[in-house]
């Protein structure tokens, strides 16, 4: 299991909160962006920056997903 977020758009706060629980249940975190995102020194939290456009990040997410894992966007039906 991983979680992919889609982070152009994500509340810093949930952010800090889902930092501290992977680090907890040590569980793959990957933020995708159309812009560099700063995270802390961790085994479990990474980023994927992509180029600027339309469905970009959610394109990548979407490549990327296997079964069993948790997607968080607000703009994939």
């Amino acid at each position: 299991m991983q979680i992919l977020v889609d982070a152009d758009v994500f509340p810093g706060v949930i952010v800090d909160i889902l930092y501290r629980t992977v680090e907890h249940v040590r569980v793959p975190l990957i933020l995708i962006s159309n812009k560099h995102i700063k995270i802390p020194q961790s085994l479990y939290i990474s980023t994927i920056t992509v180029s600027a456009g339309f469905d970009v990040a959610d394109n990548r997410i979407v490549a990327m997903v296997q079964p069993g894992d948790l997607v968080i966007t607000a703009d994939i039906p």
